[in-house]
């Protein structure tokens, strides 16, 4: 009388094996496929800032300029916290909410790579909060409003990188910018609700 639950045992043993073994193929696969990632080489315009279109080709985001009171070619006496703002509403571009982004910067000290800002919308245009610390020249942004990345080079010769920009989160429907020291050189771009899965 313990065959049959002998015999049962032993196939739910199977049973749970074959499902354990399905779910690491599926597993490894996942992995496999995202650590198959295209990646491209490196483009001859270092000045710009990249996506991958549907065939796999960097395409320049747009740049815009931003603006802000604060005097940031001075060296500043005092810290301050203000804005930085860019006109209009919205960026032009439309990306999904974990956009690949790619460009160059210098591992040279003092500075750092452009970091994937989240802007506040206004009634004519996009705000991130700009900061200037007393002794120094330039600006930084809101830690909050800078979106954690994960990086991966892609090419190094000597200080400069070329690296793949990432957020490690699906980005909240709204607007964004990649923010570096240059304020007319601001690469913008949007999120839409349906881009979301």
């Amino acid at each position: 009388m313990r065959r049959p639950f002998n015999g049962f045992m032993h196939s739910r043993v199977t049973a749970i094996r074959i499902l354990a073994a399905v779910v690491v193929m599926f597993a490894a696969n996942f992995w496999n496929a995202r650590g198959q990632d295209f990646l491209p080489s490196p483009p001859s315009d270092k000045t710009l800032i990249y996506i991958l279109d549907s065939q796999n080709n960097l395409v320049a985001l747009p740049f815009e300029t931003g603006h802000t009171p604060l005097k940031i070619t001075d060296k500043a006496k005092n810290s301050k916290t203000s804005y930085l703002e860019i006109s209009g509403e919205k960026a032009a571009t439309v990306l999904p909410a974990m956009p690949r982004i790619f460009l160059f910067t210098s591992e040279r000290q003092g500075t750092h790579p452009p970091f994937i800002v989240w802007l506040e919308s206004q009634r004519r245009g996009r705000r991130a909060t700009a900061i200037t610390q007393a002794g120094m020249t330039g600006f930084a942004i809101d830690s909050a409003q800078i979106v954690k990345p994960t990086v991966r080079v892609l090419a190094k010769s000597g200080d400069e990188v070329f690296m793949e920009l990432r957020p490690r989160i699906s980005l909240e429907p709204g607007e964004y910018a990649i923010i570096g020291d240059d304020l007319t050189r601001i690469a913008t771009f949007r999120v839409a609700a349906e881009s979301i899965p």
